[in-house]
């Protein structure tokens, strides 16, 4: 693997602790994780999960030709960023009262669209839209007013736009002409520096941390575009940790298993994430389909410890964000 600059990848430890006892008086943990589940034979739905007592309940339901996906908090946790998908489009709605009526932002955006992502004042949301496999990142009012798009390449696949603590830039992971990277990207002049690239890993859907001290990122040893890589090839990535200051890259949680989607929570102590760590070996035998209904949400301290199953069931649970 070749880095940007000097970048060192060494592993960290996550033994497993008692979480209840490390979170108590935890302002990180004080709101519930949003993520999505979907039961055999329904569309996808979005619950909210207190993450210390494991109690969860649904807040936006799907119904049986739409699925919603991809739930953002409001950083005054007030409102809900989702997707709504049907098929292959996709649209962008917010959730201000739970039980009210959803309302649509960007409804001139009527392809694939995914990854919201409210700025850090709640003025804006981040998003990419576009075509499968090649987005664009846009950003857009609150309020559905100011669609703007602020990165475009026509060669270049860009996921998981993050919003830097400031509101000045966000990160995003790209992939272009046979390499993968994490770009910083500044709204105002549209500047644009690179973090991270790899020739020989797929780096992915980066999100910076509420500190502005790091990054936290998915590591995927497949070469090459994963999504249009051969489905049945073993499940394997990492979640890592990109220190800004130093810009070293450490392991947070691997060894086995698909670990990736990470979010931090509010106090940047914690990251949650979804994982089939926990299947073992035979789950690459499984069909692409029935690999994804054993993906559960788990959470892990910044420094690697804590690491803690909170999902347990024979369904699909996944995109957990704080």
């Amino acid at each position: 693997m070749k880095y940007v600059r000097r970048l060192a990848l060494t592993g960290v430890l996550a033994p497993i602790a008692s979480f209840a006892s490390s979170c108590r008086d935890n302002t990180g943990m004080s709101r519930d994780i949003l993520f999505v589940a979907q039961h055999p034979g329904a569309t996808e739905n979005i619950y909210a999960l207190h993450p210390t007592e494991l109690t969860s309940r649904l807040l936006i339901k799907g119904d049986a030709a739409t699925s919603r996906s991809m739930p953002a908090w409001s950083p005054d946790s007030r409102s809900i960023a989702f997707v709504r998908e049907a098929g292959d489009r996709s649209e962008l709605y917010v959730l201000d009262t739970i039980g009210g009526a959803p309302r649509r932002l960007a409804p001139q955006l009527h392809a694939f669209l995914a990854w919201p992502e409210w700025s850090p004042d709640g003025k804006k949301i981040l998003f990419t839209a576009g075509r499968t496999h090649a987005p664009d990142v846009y950003v857009i009012a609150a309020d559905g007013s100011g669609l703007e798009r602020v990165l475009h390449d026509a060669d270049a696949d860009f996921r998981c736009p993050s919003w830097s603590p400031d509101g000045r830039e966000f990160v995003v992971s790209a992939f272009r002409s046979g390499r993968s990277s994490v770009l910083a990207i500044e709204i105002a002049s549209r500047a644009e520096r690179t973090l991270l690239a790899s020739d020989t890993t797929y780096l992915d859907c980066p999100n910076w941390a509420p500190s502005g001290e790091a990054i936290v990122l998915t590591s995927d040893p497949r070469p090459g575009d994963i999504w249009i890589a051969d489905p049945l090839r073993p499940w394997r990535a990492d979640l890592a940790i990109l220190e800004l200051k130093t810009l070293r890259l450490r392991t947070l949680i691997g060894d086995f298993g698909l670990n990736n989607y990470g979010k931090w929570s509010r106090d940047s102590r914690w990251v949650v994430f979804q994982s089939n760590r926990h299947a073992g070996s035979g789950v690459d035998s499984l069909a692409p389909a029935d690999r994804f209904r054993t993906l559960e949400i788990y959470v892990v301290g910044a420094d690697g410890a804590g690491l803690r199953r909170l999902t347990t069931n024979q369904y699909f649970d996944a995109h957990p964000s704080w």
